[in-house]
């Protein structure tokens, strides 16, 4: 500690601040809000467009879900409340590059997207997947499992980003698409400026 010698900054006082500073981001932490949206229960058609019928369905709190983040009428995602691997999920009309976007609203919020499920149609298939940071654009958490087509896979993903999140996927041919999605959030401590001491000085 001989670093905070010239400082004059009692050891004692620095523990304090540091002991505050891990309480806070524990409370933080600790209030954090977990989601998971499940296509099953968005009160959608079967084969009905997502963002058509219900406009931002899933969004919750500082959280907001984009079901047609391309504005296009191929890739904008559809609901199938029973598919063929018996569960509901969220496709496009070309199958590929499906995309969903999931937006932070607030500032001083931290996202986290923690998982979603995949599915496919018929027996088993391969279906890729990207997920992009919003705040940085690039990929954070990409692969291409083999999905067996009589149940989902389960994609850990684990990511926190202050922007959110824009998760690419396809083919899965309208089986079960994307569903389960998983995310949570809390408000980060804002940073504020604190003047140095005088002893500093």
């Amino acid at each position: 500690m001989n670093f905070l010698k010239p400082l004059n900054i009692p050891l004692v006082h620095v523990l304090k601040i540091l002991a505050f500073l891990v309480c806070i981001t524990y409370i933080n932490i600790a209030n954090a809000s977990l989601v998971t949206v499940k296509v099953e229960g968005l009160d959608v058609f079967d084969w009905g467009s997502i963002s058509t019928e219900a406009p931002g369905a899933g969004s919750s709190g500082p959280i907001a879900l984009n079901w047609d983040p391309n504005n296009s009428f191929q890739t904008e995602l559809l609901a199938f409340n029973s598919g063929y691997s018996g569960t509901g999920g969220a496709s496009c009309w070309i199958g590929v590059d499906c995309a969903l976007q999931l937006s932070v609203t607030a500032q001083n919020t931290i996202m986290q997207l923690v998982s979603f499920t995949l599915g496919y149609y018929g027996d088993k298939g391969i279906v890729q997947y990207n997920v992009i940071d919003l705040a940085t654009k690039a990929s954070v958490f990409s692969g291409a499992p083999l999905v067996s087509g009589s149940s989902v896979s389960l994609i850990d993903v684990n990511a926190s980003s202050n922007k959110g999140f824009l998760i690419l996927f396809g083919p899965d041919g309208f089986n079960g698409g994307i569903n389960n999605i998983a995310y949570s959030y809390y408000q980060s401590a804002p940073i504020i400026p604190t003047p140095l001491p005088t002893a500093v000085w």
